[in-house]
């Protein structure tokens, strides 16, 4: 901020100089008004009235910047302030040298005769140029923190969102497990403590991954094993996953509870008990890295196919990485191939 003040000051300072001098000198003037120009006071005067006009100007541009979003509907308000601003500065070279004449009691005050008039106007049009690069400049630094801020906004924006969507477990799993909680500790009390102990790290995993957008497949393959777990003692002993991923790609990573939403999946659109057992395929491509799951088709009769939990997914890596899940609905298997990080 002080450096910026220096930067005007002297700006405004050399403006205030420069125009001095060009008047002085190429304005034909007599030796009267020569003298009374040429005094300390009225080259002091000359700097302290562009530093004022100037920082008012500088002072008026951040407020038309800050009242952008209203004004730029108020086109001719604009016009009218920045005319204002070339006026003025018309008007004070203009008025120097009137001044500078009337303290020598010169007959014609307002005339300048032998070309004076055009070199004032050249005097101006010199200082719009100069005054208009540096309004332009503040302009566009301005611009460019506002664009700074909307980034920021939009990745603030960004987290909330794919968090939200993160922590959209499904409910019912709860309440489901509970219930089989319930019956496990009453009709099998050795199966309820592991059990337990399975549904806790499930729920240990969730919440240390809430804050963290990408984790290691290792880890949700982890996380797997105790989630089939459950489902595996509530639907009976009919629910298999048959991992072929290679140990390479188990370093690569993904959005945390990846494999729970697609599992989830599964489970809830597909017929599933002793009779039909369902056999869930997992593997992996090295190039690009990806993490492949696959399922034989059996659509229950009665299932309402939403769609939501693989949309949920999209938009994670949507927001992620710009990439998207690919989706393969063959006629007796389904298919789900997810982008995996290095």
């Amino acid at each position: 901020m002080k450096l910026n003040h220096i930067l005007y000051s002297t700006l405004f300072s050399g403006l205030g100089v420069f125009s001095f001098f060009l008047l002085a000198n190429y304005v034909e003037l007599s030796d009267n008004v020569l003298d009374a120009l040429y005094s300390l006071g009225m080259f002091l005067f000359f700097i302290i009235a562009f530093n004022l006009l100037g920082y008012s100007t500088v002072h008026l541009t951040t407020w038309v910047d800050n009242q952008y979003s209203v004004n730029i509907y108020r086109r001719r308000k604009l016009i009218l302030i920045y005319t204002m601003v070339m006026v003025m500065f018309f008007l004070l070279n203009y008025g120097l040298l009137v001044t500078a004449k009337l303290l020598v009691g010169a007959s014609h005050p307002f005339v300048f005769p032998n070309g004076g008039w055009r070199i004032l106007i050249v005097v101006w049009l010199v200082e719009l140029v100069i005054l208009g690069l540096l309004l332009a400049n503040r302009s566009m630094q301005h611009s460019l923190k506002l664009q700074k801020q909307a980034a920021t906004l939009q990745e603030e924006n960004n987290i909330a969102r794919y968090t939200a969507l993160q922590n959209q477990l499904n409910p019912h799993f709860l309440f489901n497990s509970l219930n089989t909680l319930i019956s496990e500790i009453r009709y099998n009390p050795k199966n309820a403590e592991l059990f337990t102990q399975h549904l806790s790290d499930v729920y240990r995993y969730i919440l240390q991954c809430q804050k963290q957008r990408l984790v290691t497949l290792k880890d949700e393959l982890g996380f797997l094993d105790s989630y089939i777990f459950l489902h595996q003692v509530r639907l009976g002993n009919c629910i298999h996953v048959h991992n072929y991923i290679s140990d390479k790609c188990e370093e690569m990573k993904m959005p945390p509870l990846t494999l729970q939403l697609l599992v989830e999946n599964v489970i809830k659109h597909n017929v599933i008990h002793s009779g039909k057992p369902m056999v869930i395929e997992l593997c992996s491509v090295e190039e690009p890295p990806a993490l492949i799951i696959s399922n034989p088709i059996r659509t229950k009769k009665c299932g309402v196919v939403s769609g939501m939990g693989l949309k949920n997914l999209s938009a994670r890596y949507k927001l992620l990485c710009n990439r998207d899940i690919v989706i393969e609905n063959k006629t007796d298997k389904f298919i789900v191939k997810t982008p995996l990080f290095p």
